[in-house]
């Protein structure tokens, strides 16, 4: 195991209580806005790559044939298994797994979504690139993630705030390099969406379960904002309130053909 890997791992079995119940996850907007972007049919098989804590997953196993839930952390898949059971869906498989060599052969899916996990991956091509390889051909690829500043040094700020909350985070990408990305993976992009959301340092700190290290941090980022260095982020003072605004980014692609893909 990586040095990395075992940060994700150790990370995301203390997140999975926390991230479960957490606004920006279980937000409604957001899991519709996914859902559109798939459109999914009572015939499609889907994956949910870095599913978490299931919530992708038992959203649209009532919609679609089977989901199948892949993730690093076996806590994560812990608490899928009981959102899904929950939820009454039994056309859901939880795979545990590293998302850089997905053990699924080409096209064997309809759809592939991820959300919130490329600014954990080292090399985030190569994992864009996995999720096209399982993808049937003219079958969709749906990206969600937050992205930073195209300045590089209001992002390299930005992106240093997050890895001291959380040091699995590598790093968020410039929405153009996103795309860029994307493109190069043999996807053709239909469309791309962004909208901004505030954010409260208690609610961003607290889905990481770890007071110890985000205690130090809401001072280093009440002297930012104090001084008026938005981070790219907007980042501010609401009276003692340390506030911030992240700009998401989705992404929905075709698979463009299954030419030169490898079986896994």
């Amino acid at each position: 195991m990586t040095d990395h890997t075992a940060h994700i791992k150790e990370e995301f079995a203390r997140q999975a209580e926390t991230m479960s119940a957490a606004s920006t996850f279980t937000d409604l907007a957001l899991l519709e806005r996914i859902q559109t972007a798939i459109a999914p049919t009572a015939t499609m098989r889907i994956l949910d790559l870095g599913c978490g804590p299931g919530i992708i997953v038992a959203v649209l196993a009532p919609l679609v044939e089977e989901v199948v839930g892949f993730d690093l952390t076996p806590e994560m898949l812990r608490k899928a298994r009981e959102r899904c059971s929950q939820s009454g869906v039994e056309n859901v498989r939880l795979l545990l797994g590293n998302a850089e060599k997905l053990p699924f052969k080409d096209g064997t899916f309809d759809a592939v979504v991820t959300r919130c996990t490329i600014h954990h991956f080292k090399d985030p091509r190569v994992v864009i690139s996995e999720m096209a390889r399982v993808t049937r051909s003219s079958g969709r690829v749906v990206a969600v993630d937050i992205v930073s500043s195209e300045d590089p040094k209001e992002a390299e700020l930005h992106n240093a705030l997050e890895v001291l909350r959380d040091p699995s985070h590598v790093r968020m990408l410039p929405k153009s390099l996103l795309l860029t990305m994307v493109q190069e993976s043999g996807l053709r992009i239909i469309s791309d969406t962004t909208w901004e959301k505030e954010r409260r340092f208690d609610e961003w700190a607290h889905i990481v379960n770890d007071p110890k290290r985000t205690s130090p941090l809401e001072t280093v980022m009440l002297g930012l904002a104090g001084g008026e260095n938005r981070a790219g982020i907007d980042l501010r003072l609401d009276g003692d309130t340390v506030v911030f605004t992240h700009r998401w980014l989705l992404v929905t692609a075709e698979k463009l053909s299954d030419t030169g893909a490898k079986s896994v």
